[in-house]
Protein backbone atom coordinates (compact mmCIF):
# COMPACT_ATOMS: atom_id res chain seq x y z
CA UNK A 1 0.00 0.00 0.00
CA UNK A 2 2.63 2.79 1.01
CA UNK A 3 4.50 1.69 -2.27
CA UNK A 4 1.06 2.62 -4.27
CA UNK A 5 0.56 5.47 -2.01
CA UNK A 6 4.41 6.67 -2.85
CA UNK A 7 4.22 6.48 -6.41
CA UNK A 8 1.01 7.89 -6.90
CA UNK A 9 2.67 11.08 -5.21
CA UNK A 10 6.06 10.98 -6.96
CA UNK A 11 5.06 13.43 -10.14
CA UNK A 12 4.77 16.02 -7.35
CA UNK A 13 7.16 15.30 -5.37
CA UNK A 14 10.73 17.57 -5.97
CA UNK A 15 14.12 16.84 -4.99
CA UNK A 16 15.00 17.29 -1.67
CA UNK A 17 16.61 20.50 -0.82
CA UNK A 18 19.37 18.94 1.60
CA UNK A 19 21.07 15.19 2.11
CA UNK A 20 18.73 12.91 3.57
CA UNK A 21 20.41 9.51 5.32
CA UNK A 22 18.41 6.44 4.33
CA UNK A 23 18.58 3.76 7.67
CA UNK A 24 17.91 1.04 4.89
CA UNK A 25 20.76 1.38 3.18
CA UNK A 26 23.17 3.10 5.83
CA UNK A 27 24.16 5.96 2.65
CA UNK A 28 23.61 9.29 1.81
CA UNK A 29 21.22 10.75 -0.61
CA UNK A 30 22.49 13.58 -1.88
CA UNK A 31 20.50 16.95 -2.46
CA UNK A 32 19.16 17.41 -5.69
CA UNK A 33 18.57 13.62 -6.07
CA UNK A 34 15.37 12.73 -8.36
CA UNK A 35 12.63 11.78 -6.24
CA UNK A 36 12.70 8.08 -8.38
CA UNK A 37 16.14 6.88 -7.12
CA UNK A 38 14.77 7.03 -3.40
CA UNK A 39 11.17 6.81 -3.37
CA UNK A 40 11.52 3.03 -3.85
CA UNK A 41 13.95 2.98 -0.67
CA UNK A 42 11.10 4.70 1.35
CA UNK A 43 8.72 1.53 0.95
CA UNK A 44 11.77 -1.00 2.29
CA UNK A 45 12.45 0.96 5.57
CA UNK A 46 9.15 -0.26 6.78
CA UNK A 47 10.53 -3.99 6.37
CA UNK A 48 14.07 -4.09 6.69
CA UNK A 49 16.48 -3.78 9.31
CA UNK A 50 17.11 -0.36 10.44
CA UNK A 51 21.07 0.12 9.57
CA UNK A 52 21.27 2.73 12.04
CA UNK A 53 24.84 2.70 12.97
CA UNK A 54 26.12 2.74 9.50
CA UNK A 55 23.77 5.84 8.92
CA UNK A 56 24.85 7.26 11.93
CA UNK A 57 28.39 6.91 11.01
CA UNK A 58 28.08 8.42 7.74
CA UNK A 59 26.76 11.44 9.26
CA UNK A 60 29.12 12.18 11.54
CA UNK A 61 31.56 11.64 8.48
CA UNK A 62 30.05 13.94 6.53
CA UNK A 63 30.59 16.81 9.56
CA UNK A 64 27.15 16.72 11.56
CA UNK A 65 28.23 17.65 14.74
CA UNK A 66 24.69 17.80 16.78
CA UNK A 67 21.90 15.16 16.72
CA UNK A 68 18.52 15.56 18.13
CA UNK A 69 16.08 12.67 19.89
CA UNK A 70 12.47 14.49 19.84
CA UNK A 71 10.17 11.96 22.48
CA UNK A 72 9.71 10.58 25.49
CA UNK A 73 12.86 7.93 25.78
CA UNK A 74 16.43 8.08 25.40
CA UNK A 75 17.09 5.13 23.18
CA UNK A 76 18.63 6.96 20.33
CA UNK A 77 21.28 8.37 22.60
CA UNK A 78 22.21 5.49 24.71
CA UNK A 79 22.73 3.93 21.03
CA UNK A 80 24.76 7.12 20.35
CA UNK A 81 26.94 6.20 23.27
CA UNK A 82 28.26 2.98 21.92
CA UNK A 83 28.88 4.16 18.56
CA UNK A 84 30.62 7.37 19.05
CA UNK A 85 31.02 9.10 22.72
CA UNK A 86 31.70 12.48 21.68
CA UNK A 87 28.69 12.95 19.38
CA UNK A 88 26.74 11.46 22.37
CA UNK A 89 27.88 14.55 24.66
CA UNK A 90 26.46 16.57 21.73
CA UNK A 91 23.05 14.75 21.59
CA UNK A 92 19.93 16.24 23.03
CA UNK A 93 16.68 14.50 24.11
CA UNK A 94 13.76 16.52 23.29
CA UNK A 95 11.08 15.45 26.16
CA UNK A 96 7.67 15.44 24.03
Amino acid sequence: RLEEALDALMPRMRPPSCDIYMNVTGRKVKAGTPPSEFVPLLGRQLVSPVLWEPSVRMMIKDGMTEFYEVGPMKQLKAMMKRIDLGMWNSTTNVDV
